[in-house]
């Protein structure tokens, strides 16, 4: 048994079926079709989630997302502490989400009631299994034998060179977070356009490029990972992504393997909190590149 935990967020996509150690998930609440979902108690299989976003049929039956407040960091944070542990929490991007301002509050109170416990919260500058990759390589340090210092060193290098590039089905929900106007989501539509998307250096998502098919659109995606991957050699895992396309993300899965020559993949579902901003249908390739310019 670890002395330190690893935390991160649902944002982070982390699949369940890695069945993880001294690890935790914070809950994230979101809503769809007028039915809010705590994330915990109540929540909807992804299958079940993207049906909704599909059937919605007024702007607001579509999903919405809230952020962790620092009141429910504590709750989460606090029986981890109290067992003696202390936490390295991985969080979602500062530049997608006021979530990681209110888990350092949450830190900061938490400092003063357990004095004898230490608990560092790191910007990972990143969403879904970016987040999530971060996660990863840092519970594989600390279980082989990793010190507290040496694990938070790690997820900081970790948070410029975990890479995901992503496409996704409807244009239109870049519309709906600002990221492209209303005449260039007019105008992808008609043309079944697919943007090409990539977390920079700052945390942002930003469009890299368009592609006029899904085909293409992974071929692209593939080409961004070749561009900027590490070694085959130095990638533990590849994450493969989806919002409810699983034979798409097959597809991009034999593409990586033939085209980049990586061995170990992990397929993972897009869960509700990031599915409410991307949609169905997206796909994304997770690995460790260089660093996150373009």
């Amino acid at each position: 048994m670890s002395n330190y935990y690893i935390t991160t967020e649902a944002t982070s996509d982390y699949p369940s079926s890695f069945d993880e150690k001294d690890f935790a998930v914070i809950p994230m609440s979101y809503s769809v079709c007028g039915k809010d979902y705590d994330g915990k108690r109540e929540k909807l299989t992804p299958k079940e989630f993207y049906d909704a976003c599909r059937n919605a049929k007024t702007k607001e039956d579509l999903p919405t997302t809230a952020m962790v407040t620092a009141y429910t960091a504590k709750e989460f944070f606090v029986p981890i502490l109290a067992a003696g542990n202390d936490i390295i929490h991985i969080g979602f991007s500062s530049q997608l989400s006021g979530t990681y301002d209110q888990l350092c509050a949450a830190a900061e109170e938490l400092r003063k009631e357990f004095p004898e416990r230490r608990i560092t919260v790191i910007d990972s500058k990143a969403a879904c299994f970016v987040e999530g990759l971060i996660a990863y390589y840092a519970l594989r340090a600390r279980d082989n034998g990793a010190s507290y210092d040496e694990c938070v060193k790690l997820v900081e290098d970790l948070s410029g060179k975990s890479c995901g590039f992503f496409t996704i089905e409807d244009i239109n929900h870049l519309c709906r977070t600002g990221r492209v106007s209303k005449a260039e989501a007019f105008i992808g539509s008609t043309l079944h356009i697919k943007p090409i998307l990539h977390i920079d250096a700052e945390g942002k998502l930003i469009p890299v490029t368009k592609a006029i098919s899904k085909k293409r659109a992974m071929h692209g995606v593939i080409d961004l990972a070749k561009k900027k991957m590490l070694p085959a050699s130095e990638q533990k895992i590849v994450g493969i992504g989806h919002a409810d396309a699983y034979e798409d993300a097959l597809a991009l899965e034999r593409m990586a393997k033939e085209e980049l020559g990586i061995s170990e993949t992990v397929i993972f579902d897009v869960g509700s909190v990031i599915g409410s901003h991307v949609g169905a249908g997206m796909l994304a390739i997770v690995l460790l590149c260089s660093d996150r310019g373009l």
